[in-house]
């Protein structure tokens, strides 16, 4: 393999890595908000807007752990 298809296959690989990554996240994000889904369903208005806060602080710290 020369070097300038063997470079190309890299990019090419970083390119999937990158694309992974994200999916990652967006799934990650997902998992959280589909196992809190039921719970919203039970809850007045006023009670989503209280528990809020803790959900996107539990989504923001597995963003954290998936990229530290």
């Amino acid at each position: 393999m020369s070097t300038q298809n063997k470079t190309g296959v890299e990019l090419e690989l970083k390119k999937i890595n990158s694309n992974l990554n994200t999916l990652n996240k967006i799934m990650s994000n997902f998992l959280v908000i589909a196992t809190t889904e039921s719970t919203f369903k039970k809850l007045t208005n006023n009670e989503i807007k209280k528990i809020v806060p803790t959900v996107s602080e539990t989504i923001k710290s597995i963003n954290e752990s998936i990229y530290s």
